[in-house]
């Protein structure tokens, strides 16, 4: 495992910076980087873009709506590879950050579901060009560390869009609920996730 100073000390096209890892990684645990040394990016769209998103959708729910407006979760887009260790994942940023790119470079690794052996890297952006861009870099990266795995992509936050509007292929920026009857559990879903935000 690499530290955050570890990391930052890679002389590279754009290093990437990575937020102090638990001691322990069993079960779900979440990492962020970014390149940025002060994870200016991550920070900044917690509060600015993530928690008004989950609000966005908790109040359209509970008023009762049936066609939802997703906001910035039409234009938030995830690229994630799933890989058997939290070491290849270390690999994987350092050989990233070896190659030019124009913008900010952000995401997470990390694990989140509790009986998994590998473990996940997931890079965010609300740019679609940069979501191409990412996904070639990490599919080049992937070649030369002879892992036959490909990128994925993928549109907002699963866990909180999918239960309700199913593949993300077919949202549109107003979407209809097609699971209704998830509604009232879902709610009480996002309520405990924004109360649990607000500690």
């Amino acid at each position: 495992m690499r530290s955050l100073d570890q990391m930052s000390k890679y002389n590279t096209n754009c290093p990437i910076y990575i937020k102090q890892v638990p001691s322990s990684t069993n079960g779900v645990f979440w990492v962020s980087f970014e390149n940025h040394p002060q994870l200016k990016k991550t920070r900044a769209n917690i509060y600015g873009r993530c928690l008004p998103c989950i609000t966005n959708l908790f109040e359209q729910l509970k008023t009762g709506s049936t066609t939802i407006d997703l906001g910035n979760a039409y234009h938030c887009w995830k690229i994630t590879t799933v890989l058997d260790s939290l070491d290849t994942c270390f690999e994987l940023l350092e050989k990233v950050s070896a190659h030019p790119f124009d913008g900010c470079l952000l995401g997470k690794l990390g694990n989140g579901r509790p009986a998994a052996n590998t473990r996940v890297v997931v890079f965010h952006t609300q740019n679609e060009e940069q979501r191409e861009r990412i996904r070639q870099i990490v599919g080049l990266c992937l070649s030369d560390m002879k892992i036959n795995t490909k990128p994925v992509i993928s549109r907002a936050c699963e866990v909180l869009y999918a239960p309700l509007f199913g593949d993300w292929r077919k949202w549109q920026p107003t979407s209809p609920i097609l699971y209704p009857q998830r509604i009232e559990k879902h709610i009480a879903y996002l309520k405990k996730v924004l109360y649990q935000s607000a500690l």
